[in-house]
């Protein structure tokens, strides 16, 4: 069986820099780190990690706590976490909160009794009003993806779609849309507030007078539901979603109506997934970088895990990207048919 000495000895390093690779720190460089991983796997090398928890206090295994891992946007998040964290020789536990305050918090205290060195958290979009974040376990480092978390003194990485919308709402204008709606996701997030606030501000500077707002579960049968609703009372001819699983309820609700996206409706989706660009009409996004929202988020919660010199202060948002505007076919001149135009939708 290969021993640490062996693995030094391979990659033409020390035996302390061999520990400091295998236990995930930030302060040895990305070619020495690659260098000693691939020794350690050539050679079939298991860091003994009771005996390394034991000698170092902490266990080698990170946790997530994701929003809803049925969403393909948080899906992806998980994947591209756990890659990040497995280039610091680190495990991922994950607990998955269905976008429920109540799980979120029981999976934060099941992962810190876990013993994880660290949290990744993505706030949930179902809450109460007045909710407040839970506080970190004992100091345990802490930090939100995807959206802030209220009350909580944890620094939190977003992605920045201000510039995505304002193209988005540039494009709609060009096109003749008059009349835009939004499902924005559950009422009391507050993080879809903000971006519904951003929305309406773009769309406004770009000459639209009004944006209709309709609240839903980031679910397709919630989001089916509440399309129905704004199709009947206001008769959008464009309609953004907050999330591809909103988008998922419009594409149903269109089908059973026979509404014809890209002619009777338009429809945006904030989020991409990859059958968005394959069916008919591909759908138009705004489409965020997942990957260096996780890769942003690895990089902080490590480095307050190392003590590293620089970490982000409690409460600080850090943008990890910006997201990009991608125009597909849902969106054209609208040319509702006569039969759209003029029917009652029940």
């Amino acid at each position: 069986m290969a021993t640490i000495r062996d693995v030094a000895k391979a990659a033409g390093v020390s035996i302390a820099t061999v520990s400091r690779a295998l236990n995930g720190s930030t302060h040895l460089s990305v070619q020495t780190q690659r260098k000693v991983l691939a020794a350690a796997e050539e050679l079939g090398y298991q860091k003994d990690r009771l005996a390394a928890a034991m000698r170092t206090g902490r266990s080698g295994t990170i946790g997530l706590v994701v929003g809803d891992i049925m969403n393909p946007f948080y899906a992806m998040l998980a994947h591209c976490v756990e890659r990040a964290v497995h280039s610091h020789a680190t495990s991922l536990l994950l607990s998955n909160a269905h976008e429920d305050e109540k799980s979120y918090e029981n999976g934060i205290r099941a992962l810190a009794k876990q013993g994880v060195d660290g949290l990744l958290v993505v706030p949930p979009s179902r809450i109460a009003p007045g909710w407040i974040h839970p506080e970190a376990t004992d100091g345990l480092p802490m930090v939100a993806l995807d959206r802030e978390a209220p009350g909580a003194a944890i620094p939190s990485i977003v992605i920045d779609s201000a510039n995505a919308m304002q193209d988005m709402a540039e494009h709609l204008c060009s096109l003749g849309y008059s009349r835009p709606a939004y499902l924005a996701g559950p009422e009391f997030c507050i993080a879809g507030k903000r971006r519904a606030e951003k929305l309406q501000e773009k769309l406004a500077s770009s000459g639209f007078s009004h944006l209709e707002i309709e609240y839903c579960l980031h679910e397709a049968v919630s989001a089916a539901s509440a399309a129905r609703c704004i199709l009947s009372l206001y008769r959008p001819d464009i309609i953004i979603c907050a999330s591809n699983q909103i988008a998922l309820g419009v594409l149903m609700i269109a089908k059973s109506l026979g509404i014809q996206l890209g002619a009777d409706l338009g429809l945006v989706a904030i989020d991409d997934v990859p059958w968005f660009s394959v069916i008919s009409p591909a759908i138009t996004v705004i489409d965020q970088p997942v990957d260096k929202l996780a890769n942003l988020g690895v990089t902080v919660l490590m480095k307050q895990i190392f003590g590293a010199s620089y970490t982000p202060k409690p409460g600080d948002c850090l943008i990890a990207g910006e997201a990009a505007f991608i125009p597909r076919e849902s969106t054209k001149e609208p040319q509702p048919s006569a039969q759209y135009a003029g029917r009652w939708l029940p």
